[in-house]
């Protein structure tokens, strides 16, 4: 082989890995740029927004249980606002606070049919239309409010251990999401703003 010869195939051997190596590097940088990059102005698709509930006991009534005199029903008028994402509001419980012994706390609400007046309004209310663990089953949406009542029964309880000035209810809910949340303390024997 000639030494022209020579020279020429390592031309050719040379300019086909230069080329090789070139072609390598711009696919590689043209894969690189065709994927897309994150920027500052998406949304974050992994953050989950959540309701924010706020309730208010609006109005207590306590009678006795028609048919059981021994036990005592509280019904709650309760406003709940939403000022989050849509869910459902649920898993309702009372927080009864007395001075009197024996009085039971940590209630959840029982399903009542029947008409009752709301002291001091001259307003009487379905309590099974408006039972508020059945409109709770639909999801309260962003601005809005639902309001209903909620009925709880105390066994072996009279009206008197609970009325008077220093006996307080509290109730305590969660939304969908199993967030807590509670109402600001009620007073009985006190009249409810609203």
């Amino acid at each position: 082989m000639t030494k022209s010869r020579r020279s020429e195939r390592i031309g050719v051997i040379v300019a086909f890995f230069v080329l090789s190596f070139l072609t390598a590097c711009s696919d590689s940088a043209s894969n690189a740029t065709s994927k897309p990059t994150p920027t500052a102005t998406e949304p974050n698709k992994s953050v989950v927004e959540t309701s924010a509930f706020a309730g208010l006991i609006k109005n207590v009534s306590l009678y006795p249980v028609p048919g059981r005199s021994g036990d005592l029903a509280i019904s709650l008028v309760v406003s709940i606002r939403n000022s989050g994402a849509p869910y459902r509001a649920h898993d309702w419980t009372l927080e009864v606070s007395t001075p009197s012994a024996g009085v039971p706390t940590g209630l959840e609400p029982v399903h009542v049919n029947g008409v009752v007046e709301l002291p001091g309004s001259n307003k009487s209310v379905d309590l099974a239309k408006e039972d508020l663990t059945v409109k709770g089953v639909d999801p309260i949406a962003r601005g809005s409010q639902v309001e209903g009542v909620l009925t709880f029964v105390l066994p072996h309880i009279e009206e008197r251990a609970l009325n008077h000035n220093s006996s307080s209810l509290v109730l305590h809910f969660k939304d969908s999401q199993g967030n807590s949340y509670k109402t600001p303390k009620a007073y009985i024997g006190t009249k409810v703003g609203g």
